[in-house]
């Protein structure tokens, strides 16, 4: 698949993505907490991948005890924390507000990029970074003097830090995505569970009757929602855009969730942004664009199937020795 169909694909998981703030508000505002909403997502979510997930690591299970800390990583870190603080942010500010501090997230990848390779970022990064933080202040309208909930965008700046470290692991671990989704989120739902037992995130179970386009619906309606598409669905399909188009470009991508977010917002739940928030998202999104548009090479992650090393001193017949045979193939694109 080419780079542009796997862009595409990067959009489309942004679309899934973007309808899981709008559909858990309701359940929020049912009563439910943010952490029951994680363990929820990614309990159900495990089970969704269960199977594809074992068909997946068949032959590769040496890849997982390899690679056990930075899948812990993704699944404690990069999903679990991400949905519980996005969730939380959601539960005390607008969806688009939310959004919008948590997708600031491209801009923290290029500042940790440059401070651990100890290089000054191009002067495009930097004027992009004081843009985005520009259109930050415009968003939460500072100027104006309207009160935000400081847990709320406290939650969403949190939300930021752990979507980058999310962003960076998609596109760096070699395994297969389907694999490297369903370990993520069994390890979520485990952290999330953890979480809750120790009473660090309060789980608490609300109405099964929840308002939804003015209708009074059980809540089964939104968390199918949230699990099946922006979950499940969107999970999948964007760890596996990631592996082929970068960090960077992947998490740019992911920014036109905030405008399917804002849209659904909009209609299902009547939350409309106002004109110094719509001035703000535009400069804030010039500002990312304008952060990862700065060049950046990127390979995909080989699935590597190793055999099982011989022991020392175990001869190995001739015959079963297999010669290599070189196939043509094509160089990976320097990624932008």
């Amino acid at each position: 698949m080419s780079r542009v169909r796997w862009m595409l694909v990067a959009v489309l998981s942004a679309l899934a993505f973007g309808m899981s703030g709008t559909f858990v508000k309701p359940v929020l505002d049912a009563g439910w907490s943010p952490g029951a909403g994680s363990i929820v997502r990614t309990g159900i979510g495990t089970l969704i991948l269960a199977v594809p997930t074992i068909r997946a690591l068949r032959g590769r299970w040496h890849l997982v005890a390899r690679l056990w800390l930075p899948i812990l990583l993704f699944g404690g870190i990069g999903i679990a924390g991400t949905q519980t603080a996005y969730f939380l942010a959601v539960s005390r500010i607008p969806v688009s507000t939310a959004l919008m501090i948590e997708y600031l997230a491209p801009v923290l990848l290029v500042i940790a990029t440059g401070v651990w390779l100890r290089r000054v970022p191009p002067v495009r990064v930097i004027a992009g970074a004081l843009l985005a933080m520009a259109g930050l202040a415009l968003v939460l309208d500072l100027g104006a003097g309207v009160a935000l909930d400081p847990v709320g965008l406290t939650a969403a700046f949190v939300a930021a830090v752990v979507c980058a470290v999310y962003f960076q692991l998609s596109a760096t671990l070699p395994l297969p995505p389907l694999a490297l989704t369903g370990l993520g989120f069994a390890v979520a739902t485990v952290v999330s569970a953890v979480l809750g037992v120790t009473g660090l995130v309060p789980v608490t179970v609300g109405g099964w009757t929840v308002e939804l386009l003015g209708a009074h619906v059980s809540a089964l309606v939104p968390l199918a929602v949230v699990v099946l598409i922006a979950t499940a669905l969107a999970y999948s399909i964007e760890v596996a855009a990631a592996a082929h188009v970068g960090a960077r470009a992947a998490s740019f991508l992911a920014l036109t969730e905030v405008l399917f977010a804002t849209a659904a917002a909009a209609l299902v739940l009547g939350q409309l942004p106002g004109p110094m928030q719509a001035a703000g998202g535009v400069v804030l999104l010039a500002g990312v664009l304008l952060v990862v548009s700065a060049p950046t090479a990127h390979a995909v992650p080989r699935v590597h199937d190793e055999e099982p090393a011989v022991p020392a001193g175990e001869h190995v017949p001739v015959a079963s020795q297999r010669p290599r045979v070189a196939r043509p193939g094509r160089a990976a694109p320097a990624r932008r």
